[in-house]
């Protein structure tokens, strides 16, 4: 469908139509372009919430494994009351990510497109692959 500008033959009312569908964007209900990209990507953002508390929790969990709070995946996922230790493994991994795309996580300033259903797929363990993978600069400190 291509966009579409209508006018009344009365001339007081404009009709336009955008093709466009409801989504998902950094953890947010969103309206996305027919190329799957937020309508309005350059808004200012507050920090990916959703990303910012699976980072933290990843810690916090990997903190309790250590010390022996937890002796399992099994035993995160029965006391957080999550139905899929699966899901609690994926959110631990976020530890293994570099230590700047973890600051950038934090500082908000990693690439908006990023969410953390990019994180939650499997990612490699060299972070100079990790950095490729999600997008940023060899220098390892900017963003494409």
């Amino acid at each position: 469908m291509n966009p579409t500008i209508n006018l009344s033959r009365e001339g007081n009312l404009i009709q336009i139509f955008i093709p466009a569908q409801l989504g998902r964007h950094s953890g947010r209900k969103t309206i996305l372009s027919p190329t799957g990209q937020p309508v309005n990507p350059d808004r200012n953002e507050e920090a990916d919430v959703t990303l910012l508390n699976a980072l933290i929790r990843a810690h916090r969990w990997n903190r309790c494994l250590v010390k022996g709070k937890y002796s399992s995946i099994n035993d995160i996922a029965t006391d957080e009351g999550i139905r899929s230790p699966s899901y609690a493994s994926r959110i631990l991994r976020l530890t293994l990510l570099a230590p700047d795309i973890q600051e950038m996580i934090i500082t908000s300033t990693y690439p908006t497109n990023l969410t953390l259903a990019d994180f939650m797929d499997p990612f490699p363990q060299l972070w100079e692959l990790q950095r490729k993978q999600f997008g940023f600069d060899a220098d390892k400190s900017t963003p494409h």
